[in-house]
């Protein structure tokens, strides 16, 4: 459920359809958090939506001839990974070299 915290009381309308449905879904004494929940989700889907539609178009193909195809995009990936795999064995070499 949403995070506990500071408060304030709001008055929602909702049509009637929606409201029977909230309660036969969710306990009495759980509304709000339920509704709470509801709509921090539904906001983060709001900006997370925003956030694409400005970022949208920004990548260009013409700035990145190396991944043009399937293949090098699969190249770009495993070296990715082999990088990171990498810097953990580095990591750990120091974790263990240090005693910690």
């Amino acid at each position: 459920m949403a995070k506990k915290g500071k408060t304030e009381k709001v008055s929602v309308t909702l049509p009637t359809d929606l409201a029977q449905k909230v309660r036969e879904l969710v306990p009495q004494g759980q509304v709000s958090s339920f509704v709470s929940e509801a709509v921090a989700h539904y906001i983060a889907g709001r900006r997370q939506m925003e956030a694409l539609k400005k970022g949208f178009g920004a990548w260009k193909d013409e700035d990145h001839p190396d991944l043009m195809t399937p293949e090098d995009s699969t190249a770009f990936v495993r070296a990715l990974r082999a990088s990171d795999r990498g810097r953990q064995e580095y990591l750990e070499r120091l974790w263990r070299e240090n005693g910690k």
